[in-house]
């Protein structure tokens, strides 16, 4: 950390609005003002080339979590890009998020020897943070993909993950790769769609002095990733020309430089997401055939909450945990009241905005109960003025429940013919449990 500190270009806090609160300017070459001149300012005043979808700390005030080593290419303007490797950090407490912290180091001071060596290093141990362990759920198809995905690790190829945003895509690559024979390599992850157009090139393999104006000799992230994964995600975001390029590198196993002649190996496994689905980007053309195929090798798709409700009780448990150390709480249980709300909503931002709901019960929760008032208002609303809001009045929660389970158990009848020993194998369970329930919820075939 000592030495983190000691390469920083720039420190800067700003609270949950955007404005900054403190900033220590050791050499911050992208701010035309001067230290004291920022101060009170909206972090996109002071950066007007920035938005809350590129700014590293914004992105933090977004979604509550910590953002580590995040390699960013920063246009400030035509002629001036910056190459950056941030951290950033939310600020807690249980009055809710009070604001978030950045530490930004530029990679590009090519003449200060130590901290080029520095980057370098800090480069080379970029690793995955979580494992298939960190995954939480009792959903029989989505421990399914989690074992597929454990099995395809060990291997070398190439894997497509498709997912709503929040399902958790990011946290299977983590995983794949810590659980891969690459473990001890770097592991990037590269939101796509958080680079303009005009420097995703650059940023994926890197520059030769002279190639345009500013440029330096600099890897990209796939020379930095060699021996380990990239992650590329929303990758449908990735210009189609630039697709291309994609495509040759990964049949070739080696990347050229913009303004370079020559081809410099690669060693690298793609891990590759989407938030849309992929057979229909394909047929709209925004995402090339040829390169889905060569990536779509090993292919899963992370079911959204609403269609794993059976998580909901296992994640909230979870969650509780997670919050009781984090604010030093004795949080016991969700009211059943208060958990129907919960089983009932449809969770369009789906484990992101469960965590976040939790999150913001323990703002207001007094006592050892999360309660109904304790729960977001946007939720009780929607749910109350959904036509589910009878089902609340007359039903317990066993019996929403039980309502649950007869759905999921037609859904899979429908898909099989209404196969009895195929449903049991997807649902995981004897045959003779699913003659049961066929029995208890009068299921028959239409």
């Amino acid at each position: 950390m000592k030495k983190i500190f000691k390469q920083t270009d720039l420190i800067c806090i700003v609270d949950k609005d955007g404005n900054i609160l403190y900033y220590n300017n050791y050499n911050d070459i992208c701010n035309r003002m001067g230290s004291d001149e920022v101060l009170g300012k909206s972090l996109l005043e002071v950066y007007p080339w920035l938005t809350r979808e590129t700014s590293t700390i914004l992105k933090v005030l977004d979604t509550g979590e910590p953002i580590v080593n995040e390699i960013q290419t920063i246009e400030v303007n035509n002629d001036f890009t910056v190459n950056a490797v941030n951290s950033a950090f939310p600020l807690k407490h249980k009055s809710g998020l009070l604001g978030a912290v950045i530490v930004s180091i530029n990679m590009d001071d090519y003449n200060d020897g130590s901290k080029r060596r520095f980057v370098n290093e800090l480069v080379s141990n970029l690793n995955a943070k979580y494992t298939f362990d960190d995954i939480v759920t009792k959903n029989t198809e989505l421990i399914a993909i989690k074992e597929k995905l454990q099995k395809a690790a060990t291997r070398d190829s190439n894997i497509f993950i498709y997912g709503e945003t929040g399902t958790g895509k990011e946290l299977f690559a983590h995983s794949i790769h810590n659980e891969s024979k690459r473990y001890n390599g770097p592991f990037i992850a590269q939101n796509c769609a958080a680079i303009p157009d005009s420097l995703i090139e650059s940023l994926l393999f890197g520059t030769m002095k002279g190639s345009f104006t500013g440029a330096q000799d600099k890897k990209g992230i796939f020379e930095m990733a060699d021996g380990g994964t990239i992650f590329l995600d929303e990758i449908n975001s990735m210009p189609v020309d630039l697709q291309v390029k994609l495509l040759r590198v990964i049949e070739e196993k080696s990347i050229r430089r913009i303004g370079d002649n020559k081809d410099i190996p690669v060693d690298v496994r793609i891990i590759a997401s989407t938030n849309e689905r992929p057979e229909r980007l394909v047929a709209e053309r925004k995402f090339r055939a040829d390169l889905f195929y060569r990536l779509n090798v090993v292919n899963v798709e992370i079911l959204p909450l609403r269609s794993r409700k059976d998580d909901i009780d296992h994640l909230c448990t979870h969650f509780i945990k997670h919050y009781n150390q984090a604010f030093n709480e004795n949080v016991k249980e969700i009211e059943s009241k208060a958990k129907s709300f919960l089983f009932l909503y449809d969770w369009p931002g789906n484990i992101r905005e469960l965590k976040n709901c939790i999150e913001s019960a323990f703002n207001t929760v007094s006592g050892a109960q999360i309660k109904i008032e304790h729960l977001p208002k946007y939720i009780i609303d929607s749910v109350s003025s959904s036509k589910n809001e009878t089902t609340l009045n007359d039903m317990s929660l066993l019996e929403l429940m039980d309502n649950y389970e007869k759905k999921i158990i037609q859904d899979i009848l429908d898909k099989t013919n209404h196969n009895i020993a195929k449903t049991a194998r997807i649902l995981k369970v004897p045959r003779q449990t699913i003659y049961y329930k066929l029995k208890k919820y009068q299921i028959g075939k239409e």
